[in-house]
């Protein structure tokens, strides 16, 4: 099973800046990924994994994609081709949603590290606290009011920063069902002793021309 656990951080001044410039170059890293995919011939579209083993040429074009990690480069490559595919899947609906558009600083607020380039230290600061170390970044303290359960694997790690300006760490979990508790007979409930909860949720996808699709 995959699920998340998300926790508001408190990054130094220091460690502010680092964070919003290797989110800057990852939006322009992805902006790059969408114009070589934009002007590759109609026939000979990059895929995700051409355009992953094209950023080591791309490291020494332009260096400033040298800074970033390994990981993080190539999740923000996954990044355009995971959109890409529910604008193809939107489209195949019958939905006009044109296509993916250049990302401006205000549209791009967050980066992930998938596998590495991280790391998890629950033993410093206070017991509602700990640190998450984000490779060529530094360290950034979140408020760790839920521990990461024992048998969940950390698969990635997200930094975000919200239009408020508060930063916000998540990560990404894989638990196997194996050790999850087993569900309970309906026939062995209790209605008189139990909640129910409609989440009431939905799925939003906000297309380059100004629509909306649910």
């Amino acid at each position: 099973m995959e699920y998340s656990h998300r926790y508001q951080a408190y990054p130094t001044d220091e460690v502010a800046e680092r964070l919003d410039y290797h989110l800057d170059v990852h939006r322009q890293l992805y902006n790059h990924v969408r114009w070589d995919y934009e002007n590759s011939p109609a026939d000979d579209k990059p895929s995700e994994y051409d355009q992953n083993n094209n950023l080591p040429e791309w490291k020494q074009r332009w260096p400033i994609f040298a800074e970033l990690h390994s990981k993080a480069a190539q999740a923000t490559v996954a990044r355009f081709h995971h959109n890409l595919t529910v604008l193809h899947k939107l489209k195949e609906k019958g939905y006009n949603v044109g296509r993916l558009t250049r990302q401006a600083p205000s549209d791009y607020r967050s980066v992930t590290y998938n596998q590495s380039g991280f790391d998890l230290d629950e033993k410093r600061g206070h017991d509602t606290d700990a640190y998450v170390r984000f490779s060529k970044i530094g360290r950034v303290k979140i408020s760790y009011s839920r521990p990461i359960p024992d048998h969940a694997t950390i698969n990635e790690v997200t930094f975000k920063k919200e239009t408020t300006g508060e930063w916000f760490v998540s990560f990404g979990l894989e638990t196997d069902d194996a050790v999850l508790p087993e569900k309970p007979d309906v026939d062995s409930l209790d209605a008189s002793n139990s909640v129910g909860i409609d989440l009431g949720i939905h799925n939003y996808i906000h297309t380059s021309n100004g629509t909306t699709v649910e």
